[in-house]
């Protein structure tokens, strides 16, 4: 079977437009390391208290973050760009603060208005692990 010359450029161009087209459609993400699932290793509490929780995760993507428990989840909305020092999520279903605290989060009470919005501060954030600051707690995670 012999392709004709005008047939082989129409292949030629088709090629990499529909490539550039369907990569065009991806929706990018500015988070940088932080996107991704994290374990949370240990939660030491501002009171002494320490705790090693086994299942519980931090799954974050795009603009939500996620606290897994089993089958109980909390979600939010994200505030951070890549590079930022600290983290702001918005609960705008406004969980409990006992389900927070579970996780080291705490909301703010001067930006909790109509949700719980909770800040927490970065103090590692590498290909493998992560470290928040929260009000109440230090949170220890590892990618999982």
């Amino acid at each position: 079977m012999k392709i004709s010359p005008f047939n082989k450029f129409l292949i030629c161009a088709c090629i990499p437009l529909l490539a550039l087209l369907s990569f065009s459609c991806r929706r990018a993400t500015d988070n940088g390391k932080i996107d991704g699932f994290w374990q949370i290793r240990e939660i030491q509490y501002d009171d002494g208290k320490v705790v090693n929780p086994e299942y519980r995760m931090i799954a974050v993507q795009l603009e939500l973050l996620q606290l897994d428990y089993f089958n109980n989840s909390i979600t939010g909305v994200l505030d951070y760009h890549k590079g930022d020092s600290e983290i702001g999520v918005d609960f705008r279903y406004n969980p409990s603060d006992a389900d927070l605290y579970l996780y080291g989060f705490a909301p703010d009470p001067e930006l909790s208005v109509n949700s719980k919005y909770c800040r927490l501060k970065i103090e590692v954030l590498d290909s493998k692990s992560l470290v928040l600051r929260s009000p109440i707690a230090l949170i220890t995670c590892r990618r999982y």
